[in-house]
């Protein structure tokens, strides 16, 4: 080999180490070349997380070597098929895109069982209250031998139902005290507190209020309506009503944590009113309203969200009032989850964005949150359905129940337990 050819050797080898060096380099950190496009690009990821952890990660039906939850480099740009899988589960899948440089998230992925197992605590009941933090619910069985009724609880944490105490015929549940330890009883137009520990019932000196309800932080104090006035009674101490000193006749109230907020009319015009509910110093007052049944969500002392007959009402300090037709609303951190009968909606009222989830010639007579706050459950035309809100490409769903009797539907703080009481019968799903 003489000089000139080592020479040109080593000059090659230098040449091909500068420039195949930065390819190595560019491929190294995630660039392709797309033939497509006939451009170079920097290759995207996947991030998947899904509960439960541990499941079967497809892109493009080919199968990884990964589980989630996990990031999965190298992903050329365009779109591509995702599928999640678990063996007795029903997968998820969704067409989505990766973008040069950048991660596309799918995460808050549930999957759900193939097979839902039923657990049934017994018959049911139309007659039924939820306590305040939403993880227990009474009923009154009235199928007794005996021609009694029977009061029971169903706790949902503990996923067990008690008999607490046999009745007689007639009463109905008409409110929980907020630690849990008393009932409110209605027999025709009289009104007593059934003590649920000690078995007892104490009758109230209380005969035809419009509307009574227990104050959501102190267990002894009931506020009630009675011919446009509005009365405080101390359930421990009191044996009558102190008035609470409104000047204005009032339709309706509602209690909201430090707040007590009211609907009045004047000359035919209709206000509502939220008061400090210690000292009924006014924080503000709301014109131009209609006449309906009021039902506060939210209340601060810079905003109020509420709903009156068929609308609901979100003011806040500063801001133009929003107005949108519902038939039913539920609240989870920022976002309200809404339906006007056909039309399944989610409203943020911080960033003030709203989603149309679906729209339906049938009617939607229930709406709740997954605990979660990615899935919402919804019964439209009898048929219930477990619907994720991620609206990209399609929305995966499950069809949980096919029934036409009316139902009360709660989740377990994990949301893997779904639990139905209808009047025929109360027993829970095990859904994840």
């Amino acid at each position: 080999m003489n000089k000139a050819f080592r020479r040109i050797t080593y000059l090659s080898f230098f040449l091909l180490f500068f420039i195949l060096t930065p390819l190595f380099i560019l491929y190294a950190i995630g660039y392709r070349y797309n033939f497509d496009s006939n451009t170079v690009q920097k290759n995207g990821a996947f991030y998947v997380k899904s509960y439960p952890r541990g499941s079967e990660i497809y892109i493009d039906n080919i199968k990884s070597r990964h589980k989630t939850p996990n990031q999965l480099t190298n992903m050329q740009p365009g779109n591509h098929d995702i599928m999640i899988m678990r063996d007795g589960y029903l997968p998820w899948q969704k067409n989505l895109p990766v973008y040069s440089g950048e991660t596309t998230f799918a995460e808050d992925i549930v999957l759900f069982l193939e097979q839902r197992t039923k657990t049934s605590f017994g018959r049911g009941s139309d007659n039924f209250l939820i306590n305040k933090q939403k993880d227990k619910y009474a009923y009154i069985d009235n199928y007794d031998l005996l021609d009694n009724d029977v009061l029971m609880i169903t706790d949902i944490e503990q996923a067990k139902t008690q008999t607490i105490s046999t009745m007689i015929p007639g009463y109905t549940l008409a409110d929980w005290s907020v630690d849990n330890q008393y009932l409110l009883l209605k027999l025709q137009d009289n009104y007593s507190i059934f003590d649920i520990n000690q078995k007892t019932t104490k009758p109230l000196p209380i005969t035809s209020p419009d509307k009574i309800i227990w104050d959501d932080k102190e267990s002894d104090t009931l506020w009630f309506l009675k011919n446009n006035k509005l009365y405080k009674y101390n359930t421990k101490n009191s044996n009558e009503a102190t008035p609470v000193k409104i000047n204005n006749p009032i339709i309706d109230f509602d209690i909201h944590d430090d707040y007590l907020i009211l609907q009045y009319n004047i000359n035919d015009s209709y206000f509502v009113q939220q008061l400090d509910k210690n000292n009924l110093e006014n924080i503000q007052t709301i014109e131009n309203l209609t006449l309906g049944n009021l039902e506060v969500l939210r209340a601060s002392e810079k905003q109020i969200i509420f709903i009156l007959g068929l609308k609901l009402y979100i003011k806040e300090d500063f801001k133009d009032m929003i107005i949108i037709p519902v038939t039913d609303a539920k609240m989870y951190g920022d976002r309200i989850l809404l339906t006007n009968g056909h039309e399944i909606i989610v409203y943020n009222y911080q960033d003030d964005w709203q989603e149309l989830i679906d729209r339906s010639s049938h009617i939607v007579s229930d709406i709740i949150w997954h605990p979660n706050g990615s899935y919402f459950l919804n019964e439209t035309n009898e048929i219930t359905h477990i619907t994720e809100l991620d609206g990209r490409d399609k929305r995966n769903s499950v069809e949980i129940l096919n029934n036409p009797l009316k139902k009360l539907y709660l989740f377990n703080s994990k949301g893997d337990q779904l639990f139905i009481l209808t009047p025929e019968e109360n027993f829970y799903l095990t859904i994840q």
